[in-house]
């Protein structure tokens, strides 16, 4: 989308402005091709109006999953759950290659942006993107670190306590009465119970803690997201001409695939606090918003050709997509692939789901003709 707009509002100005000086020497008529070509640009208030339907169909995106988690055609070992899941990782993962990584190179390597970008070297693109996916596997490495160390504390000790019960019944020696060999029964029958809630209790850290690495891996996503919504926003905001219409009803799909896909995610992750999941839909559906609405700030105020707008452009678009690439395929699509629920289910099963991701992928790549 990006480099449509670079070439809707810079390269047509350029080759607009080449064509005024070549034809001023003895035509008048390029006067009346200024008056046609404004003729075709759109008020502020259409890009209003688009900035609502956007942010509408972001909000049902991500509310729809919501409302139905509790139904049981859509419980989470369900087909239909793990399908939508599935469809929305690849909706993620083109977003990232095709939507930003790929545009952002095109931006960064055009003539718009600084030297060491379009001539020195030109893969920063792909330099950003990898910096994206070093960030996000630092940021999960050393919080998963200090989660289980943390936790494994907490199983150490209790762990400890349960020893010195057994031990202080094992100990116990001398001549064996019927009496005492009693009391030694009930003493062992209460630490094999304690032992049980022992495991029980460790069971429950292990799991919180799956549920806590996978919140995390939320956090990230939506960071990923959140960055990519604003400069598509912004962008959006900025564009007053022919394209306006046909990326307003892009967007509204890309908006609204890419919120089911963030949400299913979201379910997964098992929040205690509904605030999370509140707090989750109210920013992606405000995210690209509010980038438009700065867009339409500076709309008068900023050429969409200027040299700092395109980089820093450029630069956020693909540290945001390597940050969306290691999130889709080690976090998510690995980890439900090589869960025991994808494992034990059937070959048909199987394909549904792999069908549904690259549908999501494919879909994406349509809707990226446009946007």
């Amino acid at each position: 989308m990006f480099t449509q707009l670079i070439w809707a509002h810079g390269i047509h100005h350029h080759d607009h402005e080449e064509g005024e000086e070549h034809e001023h020497e003895g035509e008048g008529e390029v006067h009346d091709h200024e008056h046609e070509h404004e003729g075709k640009t759109y008020p502020v208030g259409i890009t209003i109006i688009g900035i609502a339907a956007v942010l509408l169909c972001s909000f049902l995106g991500t509310v729809l999953p919501i409302i139905f988690r509790k139904k049981s055609f859509f419980r989470e070992d369900t087909l239909l759950f793990s399908c939508i899941k599935l469809f929305g990782t690849g909706v993620i993962l083109a977003v990232a290659f095709i939507h930003m990584i790929i545009p952002a190179g095109q931006i960064l390597t055009s003539e718009y942006t600084y030297e060491i970008f379009y001539e020195k070297y030109t893969s920063f693109a792909g330099v950003f993107a990898i910096l994206g996916i070093i960030l996000t596997h630092v940021i999960q490495v050393y919080t998963s670190h200090f989660l289980y160390k943390n936790n494994e504390h907490h199983i150490h000790k209790k762990s400890s306590s349960d020893s010195s019960i057994t031990l202080s019944v094992d100990s116990d020696g001398g001549d064996i009465t019927e009496e005492k060999k009693y009391h030694t029964m009930n003493n062992k029958k209460e630490v094999v119970s304690a032992v049980d809630g022992c495991a029980e209790e460790q069971h429950g850290i292990l799991h919180m803690m799956e549920n806590k690495e996978k919140q995390i891996i939320c956090y990230l996503l939506e960071i990923g997201i959140s960055l990519h919504s604003i400069l598509i926003g912004i962008a959006f905001g900025m564009t007053n001409d022919e394209e306006l219409i046909v990326l307003m009803i892009a967007l509204i799909f890309h908006q609204f695939f890419e919120g089911v896909s963030l949400s299913s995610v979201f379910i997964e992750a098992h929040f205690k606090r509904f605030t999370a999941i509140i707090i989750m839909i109210v920013v992606y559906s405000l995210t690209l918003p509010i980038g438009g609405v700065i867009g339409i700030l500076i709309r008068n105020a900023i050429e969409s050709t200027d040299k700092v707008y395109l980089t820093t452009q450029g630069i956020i678009d693909a540290v945001a997509g390597g940050i969306l690439i290691y999130d889709d395929l080690v976090n998510i699509l690995s980890r439900h692939c090589n869960s025991n629920l994808f494992k034990k289910g059937s070959i048909m099963r199987k394909n549904a789901q792999l069908i549904s991701f690259y549908c999501g992928i494919a879909v994406m790549a349509i809707i990226g003709i446009w946007a």
